[in-house]
């Protein structure tokens, strides 16, 4: 039963005592009802919302504001309201335009160990970030017994002016917390402490997680400032936190943190301790640390399991655009996809385009990063930034992948730097810095070419065979700087690559190669092309090529042709073809540019042919039949 609700124990023992029961009910609320009346019709409205926190909600009762009017005071439910994932309550308005809920000092909507309910074109208002100091939206549960309550959906809803977070969702036992929750077409902006959140119980050991199925769709949180304290990051976006199956889509976190003072967070959509989180189809922009670290775009953090990141768009943020962390004495971190995605000119304050960090006593393994294109730029106020960085702090960041992923510079920015003590394998990877050399920095040592890398590192090497390019990857409409959300991010005119690009059928076929779904479609919705890789977010491949040569691992393939690269005056030395044999390579645009029937030699001068630096296509078959078809890169 609710506290002080005196009135609703009354109604529920008369209508008992008249042999009634308690039907679903629509009840109406106006600046300009009254409390004594029945509530049950526009005509009939209640005033204030201190009478309608007095009534018991049963399942399906529909509590309707009236549009664009003001409502003093906050909406207040617990276990004896709703409480019926088949059959819930709405919250929401009639008439026109939304209805504003002025909270004053107080939550806007609490909800205590309750289900099934749902709040939906309503706008929430408090006192001011300092006149207030509480949440727009309060949902707890203190409840025991690893229970999950279901079915909560806020929608088409405003959040704004309080002093703690916009959207709070807590847990505080075991793995008791809340499941099936929508959060739809929000709008949290002018809070002081966090966006949207969802917290629960954790520890290292911990097993299960507190909330499950949560979805964030088409909102936008900005302008959450956080604040000073020496205790704790403040100031991010979004986070889901303890929550397993969970998705966050269509969303854009921008121009938040600059408040903050801890050094370590805040940012724009991140997570930590989650299982099975997929983050798509967003937008990260501005987001700052105020301390000058952290103010990532995106962030799979501490204990994040299984989870993948995809078509999304970081731009202009202090920190990281993709951060992948793990804190100290954290969940194991394990089994996270980076793909297809964008980070343009992040890495401001601290970090970079793509940056790995670990902190002590705890486990991280496990990090494909594919696919993804990077623009870095230098940075006033971090002479540092690189496009991919592992962080010096605790070594044992282990099982990191990195392929087919353009990463490009200007004004001298390195591309590469890993630290002694850190490693990473890197295959089918584009590197270009515009007006300048390589910046390559691996293990303490500066390389400015891709050659010297390759033969120092043993990186850009599978099967023996050179991958990796150092050419321009003619990207259409590189840091133009532009928001999109509300639009869709796929919709970004930008980083397409141009007819010809060396980043065109020029990666590593991950399947092939590696045993990598690459998905099923690129940052456009091109569709992936199982015979061909191309480098970066956009897959615009020919399907003339199986990426890396199988002939190093099939029994069946037994030509095959070295060196790769080739270089100016180099012979094509041709193994295990039977004489004569034919030689065709074909452009990327898949022009025949040397057709050669009649090849009786097992050293073809190619040098000669007037062929540029770039990614050729070269198929070979003798006269018994074999064949092979490759990748050729000339610099």
């Amino acid at each position: 039963m609710k506290k002080n609700s005196k009135k609703s124990l009354i109604f529920s023992i008369a209508a008992l005592a008249l042999g009634t029961s308690l039907q679903a009910t629509t009840y109406y609320l106006s600046p300009n009802g009254s409390d004594n009346s029945n509530g049950t019709s526009a005509t009939t409205a209640w005033k204030s919302l201190s009478k309608l926190n007095n009534m018991v909600l049963p399942p399906g009762t529909n509590v309707l504001f009236e549009g664009g009017g003001i409502f003093t005071g906050g909406i207040t439910i617990d276990q004896s309201d709703a409480n019926d994932e088949l059959n819930v309550v709405t919250f929401s308005t009639y008439g026109s335009g939304k209805a504003i809920i002025s909270s004053g000092t107080s939550a806007g909507f609490s909800a205590l160990n309750t289900k099934g309910f749902k709040i939906a074109n309503l706008s929430f208002e408090g006192a001011g970030m300092t006149g207030n100091s509480t949440n727009g939206i309060f949902i707890s549960t203190t409840l025991s017994g690893n229970v999950k309550l279901g079915k909560i959906d806020i929608i088409d809803t405003d959040v704004h002016n309080y002093g703690k977070d916009g959207i709070a969702i807590l847990s505080s036992s075991g793995n008791t917390g809340f499941k099936n929750v929508l959060i739809q077409g929000v709008h949290v902006y002018q809070v002081k402490q966090n966006g949207i959140t969802t917290r629960g119980f954790t520890m290292q050991s911990h097993t299960g997680y507190a909330h499950q199925n949560i979805t964030i769709r088409n909102t936008e949180v900005d302008h959450v400032p956080g604040y000073a304290d020496a205790s704790m990051h403040r100031g991010s976006g979004i986070i889901l936190a303890q929550a397993s199956n969970s998705l966050i889509e269509k969303s854009v976190a921008h121009h938040n943190g600059t408040a903050n003072t801890h050094c370590g967070g805040p940012g724009g959509i991140w997570a930590w301790d989650c299982d099975n989180l997929t983050i798509q189809y967003c937008e990260s922009y501005k987001n700052s640390g105020g301390s000058g670290c952290d103010g990532l775009g995106f962030d799979f953090d501490g204990g994040v399991t299984n989870s993948l990141m995809q078509y999304n768009y970081s731009h202009d943020n202090d920190g990281a655009g993709y951060l992948l962390g793990q804190y100290s004495d954290a969940r194991p971190w394990s089994n996270n996809v980076v793909r297809y995605n964008i980070s343009e000119n992040d890495g401001r304050t601290n970090s970079g385009g793509i940056t790995l960090f670990k902190g002590s006593n705890a486990v991280m393994n496990g990090a494909k990063i594919y696919n993804n294109t990077v623009y870095v730029s230098p940075s006033s106020t971090n002479t540092g930034v690189s496009a991919f960085t592992l962080t010096e702090w605790n070594t044992g960041i282990n099982g990191v992948e990195v392929y087919n992923n353009i990463f490009q510079s200007s004004g001298g920015t390195q591309l590469i730097l890993v630290p002694n003590g850190y490693d990473a394998a890197f295959a089918g990877n584009l590197y270009w810095s515009s007006g300048s050399n390589l910046k390559l920095a691996y293990h303490g040592t500066y390389y400015n070419s891709l050659s010297a890398f390759r033969s120092a590192t043993g990186k850009e090497m599978v099967n023996g065979i050179a991958t990796g390019i150092n050419a321009d990857p003619m990207l259409l409409n590189a840091a133009t700087g532009a928001i999109i959300y509300p639009g869709l991010t796929t919709q970004l005119n930008a980083y397409k690559v141009a007819a010809g690009s060396p980043a065109i059928n020029g990666g590593v076929n991950l399947m092939n190669t590696f045993g990598i779904n690459a998905g099923p479609h690129d940052y456009f919705n091109n569709p992936i092309n199982a015979m061909a890789s191309s480098i970066g977010i956009h897959q615009s491949g020919l399907g003339l090529t199986t990426g890396i040569s199988d002939v190093a691992k099939s029994e069946t393939e037994k030509i095959s042709f070295y060196p790769n690269p080739l270089r100016s005056g180099d012979l094509l030395h041709v193994k295990g073809a039977e004489y004569p044999y034919s030689l065709e390579v074909v452009s990327i645009t898949g022009a025949s540019v040397i057709k050669d029937k009649e090849v009786s030699t097992d050293e073809y001068l190619i040098a000669d042919k007037g062929l540029s630096a770039g990614v050729y296509i070269v198929a070979i078959k003798d006269n018994s039949g074999k064949k092979t078809v490759s990748k050729l890169v000339i610099e």
